[in-house]
């Protein structure tokens, strides 16, 4: 019975080991980026329980840098105020409309970690499939994008998408997107964030979970 017991004993440690850190992720997108992320948890939550949570505060985007100061605000509540502890806090917001200024002062001002992208979300998408190595506008993200989608057969890309984290990562492209994102953060890196286009930060939560993804 001893020996039983310290085996059972070993196997809840070696759980303990592999399972995640508590991951919070804070979207300022309410489509895309969710939807990324809460196909990243299912994986996730499938084989080990819940890990990941994905929040969607209801913060209307002007562009004027006051949704991503309430995007903080929020995650400083949510965090002050839940019974979970998290290992891992997350904000997740584009450079899209935002002034350098903004964008900037935003990423600098934030005490979570940051997954940025310049200049959308989608960026992440398309390093799942190309490397982008010159600048490109939010337009020609979703343009390129769209192609890589009919290339493979994925039919269009919409951002309403619940399916779109086992599309992109379909093929083993996660690693493909990991790669891609690396060499994007090698590019104009010793520039301020605003400047940094293409870059996307999105990559670096990716990264840290990937061993529990395959």
């Amino acid at each position: 019975m001893k020996n039983n017991k310290n085996i059972s004993r070993k196997d809840r440690l070696k759980s303990k080991k592999l399972a995640p850190a508590n991951y919070l992720i804070v979207c300022e997108g309410k489509q895309t980026e969710p939807n990324y992320f809460n196909g990243l948890k299912k994986k996730i939550n499938e084989k080990y329980g819940s890990k990941v949570d994905v929040l969607i505060p209801n913060i209307e985007i002007k562009g004027t840098g006051e949704n991503t100061t309430a995007l903080v605000k929020y995650t400083d509540k949510f965090v002050n105020y839940s019974n979970k502890r998290y290992g891992q806090v997350w904000v997740v917001f584009d450079k899209d409309d935002y002034s350098d200024e903004q964008f900037d002062k935003a990423i600098k001002s934030c005490e979570y970690n940051v997954a940025w992208s310049n200049p959308n979300f989608e960026l992440c998408l398309l390093s799942h499939f190309k490397k982008v190595n010159r600048y490109i506008s939010k337009d020609n993200v979703l343009q390129e994008l769209g192609r890589e989608f009919q290339k493979k057969g994925l039919g269009d890309y919409t951002k309403n998408d619940t399916n779109i984290f086992e599309k992109v990562t379909s093929e083993e492209r996660l690693h493909t997107a990991i790669k891609n994102c690396e060499y994007m953060e090698e590019l104009n890196k010793d520039v301020q964030a605003s400047q940094r286009n293409p870059m996307t930060k999105v990559y670096k939560i990716i990264d840290g979970l990937k061993e529990y993804l395959e």
